[in-house]
């Protein structure tokens, strides 16, 4: 799952990308979706369906896509939006292939060919003139959006490669793999720039740059999150270790995210489990802020987190099917008058 930038919705509003192993991407309009919340994030908005209900103790409006996107072969493993201003999304697939999509016409417009296998992961640039894959091939490709040539191709791991992220210039990406090393790229270069590793090699599932560029977060399959000074020298040494009793992170690749849309009241890292649970830590103590527990009836693949409101998109694993939104009163509030007008 990923929420749209700002500039695409309304002041208060929100579109939601979700991709699914159905070999299909889904576009929501969170405007439609607010309910009953708390002071924290204690419900939930679903996707799927069409009328209010209820699941357990927690109230939500189930609501259907404003747009769906039909064409690769295989499941769909990420998605992600432009940065650009236009209304476009990027798609990797395990049928070897990254699209481009217009997300208000559901239309195909670049696809882009050259993985050797599955491609699990993608990221535009800051000004969306490039894509980043990474894939199963062990490689990190970077895409002209214009043309769908490959301008570059990164040797970038021994293992697959799980997650891909720009810097906030553009100037570097950084890769993740199951071979246990994050490495940082120079864009134009193409060198390997720095590369870190945790303490017993684990499995990197997720990373992510932090809102400053200064720090990358990095999950890993012994269910922990690492946050990395990103030195411009000398060996990393990690900077905070994220875990709790809540989070268990052994087997998928789980993306975190970093909630900072309104400083002053929270700070947070957000990150889903395997046993179907959103933790929130504190990015400062490195305590549980809040967890969700078991929101979903399966592992918590996806999170995403707005840029400018205090909301939480999660994705759930087929046991479970749902994309669900999570927000605190203010914020629902603000939701549901935009829905009633």
């Amino acid at each position: 799952v990923q929420l749209a930038p700002d500039r695409l919705t309304k002041s208060h509003s929100a579109l939601c990308a979700s991709a699914s192993a159905d070999g299909t991407v889904k576009i929501w309009d969170v405007a439609i979706s607010a309910n009953e919340y708390s002071d924290d994030f204690p419900s939930s908005s679903a996707a799927h369906a069409s009328n209010s209900s209820t699941d357990g103790n927690n109230r939500y409006r189930q609501i259907n896509p404003v747009e769906s996107m039909v064409g690769h072969s295989r499941g769909i493993n990420e998605v992600c939006w432009s940065k650009s201003g236009d209304p476009f999304v990027a798609t990797a697939s395990d049928d070897k292939t990254s699209r481009l999509w217009d997300a208000q016409t559901g239309d195909a417009l670049v696809e882009f060919r050259g993985h050797d296998n599955f491609v699990f992961c993608c990221e535009f640039n800051a000004s969306s003139n490039l894509l980043a894959t990474g894939s199963f091939d062990e490689t990190v490709k970077l895409w002209d959006i214009r043309s769908g040539e490959c301008i570059s191709t990164l040797p970038a791991h021994s293992d697959p490669v799980t997650a891909v992220s720009f810097n906030r210039d553009g100037t570097c990406v950084v890769s993740a793999s199951h071979d246990g090393l994050i490495r940082i790229w120079d864009v134009c270069t193409g060198e390997c720039l720095k590369t870190i590793v945790a303490a017993g090699n684990p499995p990197v599932s997720h990373v992510t740059y932090s809102p400053n560029g200064k720090y990358v977060l990095a999950g890993t399959l012994d269910s922990a999150l690492r946050l990395w000074p990103l030195s411009a020298s000398g060996k990393s040494k990690c900077a905070k270790t994220y875990t709790s009793e809540s989070h268990v992170n052994t087997k998928y690749c789980i993306s975190s995210r970093f909630l900072v849309a309104q400083p002053k009241r929270r700070q947070c890292v957000v990150t889903g489990s395997e046993t179907g649970n959103i933790i929130l830590y504190d990015i400062q103590s490195r305590k549980v802020h809040q967890t969700l527990d078991k929101v979903h009836t399966d592992a918590v693949l996806a999170v995403d987190v707005h840029e400018s409101l205090e909301l939480i998109a999660s994705g759930g694993m087929s046991e479970d099917c749902t994309v669900r939104f999570w927000a605190p009163n203010d914020e629902a509030a603000s939701l549901k008058r935009l829905r009633k007008e």
